[in-house]
This record gives C-alpha cells, sequence and structure tokens, in this order.
C-alpha cells in the first residue's frame, strides 16, 4: 500500500531524510518511531504531498506521491502532530466547511456530516463552538475532519500528543475500529505504549535513516512469539537456593534474586519458559506466580537508540 523507495529530502545541506527505504502493507496498522529530529514528520508530509522529495520515490496504492499528488490526496486522511481548527466555527459549521473542501456538497456533504457527528460522539455537540472544546474532544473533531471522503490511508503525526489518559484509550480504540473496517493506518508517536497496543509492527528510524538494532532489525513485529523471554518468578522458600536451582536450567540466566522474587533469561520461547517452571516445581520449589514476558517496544527502543524515548 505504500512504498518509500531510498527517499531523500534536503534542506540547504541538512539531510532531512536519507536514502530512507520502508514498505507497509494494505489493511496494516503501522508505527514509526525514533528520537526528536528524527524525521517523521518530514516523512509523513511527503506521504501526504506537503513536501517534494529531493530525489528517491514514494507511493500510496501505485500512485507516486510526487507526480501523481491529486489522486494521492483522494486517498489519504492527513493528520498533523498540532492540527489547525477555526475556534469560532460550530462543531457542524467546521465539519460542513471541510467537507466542501472535499468537494462534497447538498445531499452527500450533509449525509457525511452527519455520519461524522455520530461516529466521533459530537452530535450533541453540533452547535457548540469549538472553542468551547476540551484538547481530546478537538483531536476527535479532527479525526472526524479527515476521515469525511472516506480516506483508504490515514497518516498521522503523533496524534496522541497533550491528551489524557482516557482520551487516549479512546483514540486507540477508534484506530482499532477503522484499521478492522479495511483502513491502512502509517503512525507516528512517541508513546510507546499505545502503538504496542495497536500496531502489527513497528519501524525505527534515526537521522532521517532506517535504525537498526543488535540483530540488524529495523523493523519489530508485535504480538510475535519472542525466543528470548524474561521470567518473574515470586517464590516461598530460600531464594538463594531457588536461584541456584534455576541457573542449573540450560540455557537460563539469573538477573535478580531478590525479596522473594527471581527475574531469569531464557531463550527458546514458550517451551523452554515453561519447561524452566517444571524444573523448578521438581527440584521442590513453591511456585506462587511465574510470569514469562519477551521484550516490550520501549526495551527495543533503548536497544535500538541507548536511551528512553523523546
Amino acid at each position: 500500500m505504500i512504498e518509500i523507495e531510498r527517499l531523500a529530502k534536503n534542506y540547504d545541506g541538512f539531510k532531512a531524510l536519507d536514502d530512507l527505504s520502508l514498505s507497509v502493507r494494505e489493511g496494516e496498522l503501522f508505527g514509526l518511531v525514533g528520537p526528536n529530529g528524527a524525521g517523521k514528520t518530514t516523512l509523513i508530509k511527503v506521504l501526504a504531498t506537503l513536501l517534494r522529495p529531493t530525489r528517491g520515490r514514494a507511493t500510496i496504492a501505485g500512485h507516486d506521491v510526487l507526480f501523481e499528488p491529486e489522486a494521492t490526496r483522494a486517498l489519504v486522511g492527513y493528520m498533523p502532530d498540532v492540527p489547525g481548527v477555526y475556534s469560532d466555527m460550530q462543531v457542524q459549521e467546521f465539519l460542513g466547511f471541510f467537507a466542501e473542501a472535499f468537494h462534497l456538497r447538498g445531499a452527500r456533504k450533509r449525509a457525511v456530516v452527519e455520519r461524522s457527528l455520530q461516529w466521533s460522539g459530537l452530535a450533541d455537540r453540533r452547535l457548540a463552538y469549538v472553542e468551547q472544546l476540551s484538547l481530546g474532544l478537538k483531536q476527535r473533531l479532527v479525526l472526524a475532519k479527515t476521515l469525511l471522503h472516506d480516506p483508504k490511508v490515514l497518516l498521522l503525526d503523533e496524534p496522541a500528543t497533550g491528551l489524557d489518559p482516557l482520551a487516549r484509550i479512546e483514540l486507540r480504540e477508534q484506530l482499532k475500529q477503522l484499521n478492522h473496517e479495511g483502513v491502512t493506518i502509517f503512525i507516528s508517536s512517541h508513546i510507546l505504549s499505545d502503538l504496542e497496543d495497536i500496531c502489527s509492527r513497528v519501524a525505527f528510524i534515526a537521522n532521517g535513516k532506517s535504525a537498526f538494532d543488535a540483530e540488524g532489525r529495523n523493523i519489530i513485529t508485535l504480538g510475535s512469539a519472542p525466543v528470548l523471554l524474561t521470567c518473574d518468578v515470586e517464590i516461598i522458600g530460600d531464594l538463594q537456593a531457588a536461584a541456584a536451582i534455576a541457573g542449573s536450567y540450560a540455557e537460563a540466566l539469573v538477573l535478580a534474586p531478590r525479596e522473594g522474587r527471581l527475574r531469569v533469561e531464557v531463550s527458546g520461547g514458550s517451551e523452554r519458559a515453561a519447561g524452566l517452571l517444571r524444573h523448578l516445581v521438581s527440584a521442590g520449589v513453591t511456585v506462587l506466580r511465574f510470569d514469562p514476558r519477551g521484550p516490550d517496544l520501549e526495551e527495543h527502543y533503548r536497544t535500538v537508540f541507548g536511551k528512553k524515548p523523546s
């Protein structure tokens, strides 16, 4: 659905994008992460036909974003990191204004505006002025505006910035539903837990290029079974003896025995983790809790960039 081939964007000698290649499948909810200044916003603006690339090529559903901008815009809904709103408009008026910008008229315009009001949960606020809405409701309104023309692809640049936890949850559920309905979503965010909840894959970017982890991966598939698991084990009894027993299990590494708990790294996936549990129990260790987990997105981020997300 989205194909990016050796894309570059220069500003007076500064390389905002530098030979970047990436592919997003149709129907995917795909995340893009990286530190500030990595090139995320520049990439999304190029895909939205708002910036011309210096070289390289990007296509959406086969349409070249540089040479077929009108066809691209018909397919794409773009939501910037700081979406502008006309505060002195009523909610209904705001949606109607943008429906006309998408060349929707008459009965078609009225239908899509009403549908957007219902979908966004703003029907009972249709006569309220935009300036009266909370930040979360404004973000919901802007997303509703972005969807007026039934785009097949959504390009979202930091859509959860500034939202409170409840509004973020609501946004995630809306994006999941849109994706379930077949919309391809390409989203940049520094809130890794949100991406981990909704994305099928996440790509890393830094200095305008793909960034790679120690295993040479620049794209992480989420929800797949990890090979390396960290098992959090809570026990009753002699902690040091239990640590020694755990350490005797093949390919197990005891990380932190303390306060009745062990953290044990096991390679080989869930079967090996189950084997560790059997090993402990058969050796007489009383196990209260056994929780095997793979690395989360923040751990992957630290591996790639060596710091917390910014």
